[in-house]
């Protein structure tokens, strides 16, 4: 993992969206603790075991966030995608990390150790509500996926996920495309399906019109008939608005 200090890192924070109301002050204590990271694809960030140092901050690229079951199988949690942080949760626990976060490709990310973001936090209530409530909402996520899991078919699972990276665009409305920008595999991991499981409900959803598919791209021709693949039954009103119930 190569590591450079080339950027104004307190300029860097200010700029993004969980920072952008601290004052200079307190981002500059951010910035004592913070390191600029380059990582090339495959390179591990933090291992399953290890105890937290920090948060981390993806500024471009991809990383994976999985665990190694008993049965030594590979489970895919989530792929932060730039703009988004990881790790933060364990600021607020003594505990060893239960995944392990690894570079999808060449990547660029700032840490933030754990010392200076609890030392900003404590005087800055209103931050640290901001990351209590990622944490609730990160929970959250995980029970639904734990129900989508469990409850679910192979088809509700892939048409539930479509959903979700359509509703964090914000493109639920008739023709909106989404890229595949993660491999195959990990999305599949996500859903508790092998790749070929995933790709088969894709090529079925496409033979019967409720997806195209092009290349990497899924286009969704009518919000309607992808909703109904979660119910069976038709949906009224011809316009889908808002994501299914989870």
């Amino acid at each position: 993992m190569c590591k450079h200090q080339a950027i104004d890192v307190a300029v860097l924070l200010g700029s993004l969206p969980q920072f952008s109301a601290l004052s200079p002050a307190e981002l500059a204590t951010l910035a004592a603790g913070a390191t600029h990271i380059f990582a090339t694809r495959g390179q591990m960030l933090v291992r399953q075991g290890d105890l937290c140092q920090g948060m981390f901050i993806v500024l471009d690229g991809q990383v994976k966030l999985a665990f190694i079951s008993s049965q030594g199988h590979e489970k895919v949690i989530q792929v932060v995608r730039p703009g988004q942080v990881f790790c933060e949760a364990m600021l607020f626990v003594d505990q060893p990390y239960a995944f392990f976060s690894q570079a999808l490709c060449d990547l660029a990310l700032v840490h933030l150790t754990k010392s200076c973001m609890l030392e900003v936090m404590a005087g800055n209530p209103g931050l640290m509500r901001h990351f209590l409530a990622g944490v609730a909402s990160g929970y959250h996520r995980l029970l639904i996926e734990h129900k989508t899991i469990r409850l679910y078919s192979a088809t509700e699972r892939t048409v539930r996920y479509l959903f979700a990276e359509l509703a964090s665009s914000g493109r639920l409305c008739d023709g909106a495309v989404i890229d595949l920008d993660v491999a195959k595999g990990l999305i599949a991991s996500q859903l508790n399906l092998t790749q070929e499981h995933f790709s088969r409900v894709l090529r079925e959803l496409h033979q019967l019109g409720t997806i195209v598919l092009k290349g990497r791209r899924v286009v969704i021709p009518e919000m309607s008939a992808l909703a109904a693949c979660l119910s069976g039954q038709p949906l009224t009103g011809g316009v889908w608005t808002k994501l299914p119930a989870m």
